[in-house]
């Protein structure tokens, strides 16, 4: 069974790529996007929701060569092969993938996260339940927008 260190990585100074455009991109995106704005994005297509978003974008089909100094990379794309090519490609750059969707091709995952201020509160379920841990990170979210705690 894979198991999920749960760590805090300083991202800051480090390049982020995002292979793919679309909603499952945008959804990944708007969390990293609270902790930098050194993303990139390839994809042939990117949605209208994030161009607004003002990140470096090619709009071209992935090639190796995209991965060229990124520190950590997220295979957003609909295709399970080129996914799977993504994250063979990073491997020969040393570079940790997040395949979206798929925890058996994944280096990490992304924990659901409520961030306030900065605090940061990140629920994870080692990728087996992903509704289970959104629900906890919202029970826990509205506890401290309550002022419960």
């Amino acid at each position: 069974m894979k198991s999920f260190l749960p760590i805090n990585v300083r991202i800051d100074d480090k390049k982020i790529l995002f292979v793919g455009g679309g909603k499952i991109a945008l959804h990944k995106i708007q969390t990293v996007e609270k902790y930098t704005r050194n993303i990139s994005i390839v994809a042939p297509e990117i949605q209208q929701d994030l161009h607004k978003r003002g990140f470096s974008e090619s709009c071209k089909e992935y090639e190796k060569s995209d991965l060229e100094g990124f520190f950590l990379v997220y295979a957003c794309t609909n295709n399970l092969e080129v996914n799977r090519r993504i994250k063979k490609d990073a491997a020969e750059y040393g570079i940790m993938v997040n395949v979206v969707d798929n925890r058996e091709l994944s280096d990490f995952i992304s924990p659901a996260v409520f961030k306030k201020d900065e605090m940061t509160i990140a629920i994870s379920s080692n990728g087996e339940n992903v509704k289970k841990s959104v629900e906890w990170r919202d029970k826990i979210k509205t506890i401290l927008q309550n002022g419960d705690l």
